[in-house]
């Protein structure tokens, strides 16, 4: 079998939601309304940076965790400030 053309390249992914006075939250995953996180983390509503960097290269978009964050659980909603999904 040929692997011509493929690379074994794994990329380096990080994440993470910066609630900026209340601190960074790593996140599990992100869609256009919510992230999961990896453990908890309280932060009331308020407004954040969601980044995600990719081997290197980062992405950062301006969001407003609609009800906060809560130990109790490890999703929140998250929407885009301009109304556009952030990824």
């Amino acid at each position: 079998m040929s692997t011509t053309g493929l690379s074994p390249h794994s990329a380096e992914v990080e994440m993470y939601l910066d609630c900026g006075q209340y601190g960074r939250a790593k996140l599990k995953r992100i869609t256009p309304t919510s992230v999961v996180l990896w453990e908890s983390f309280d932060a009331p509503p308020c407004q954040a940076d969601l980044i995600v960097r990719v081997d290197g290269q980062e992405r950062v978009v301006r969001v407003d965790v609609v009800s906060g964050l809560n130990r109790d659980r490890l999703a929140a909603m998250v929407l885009p400030i301009d109304n556009v999904a952030p990824f």
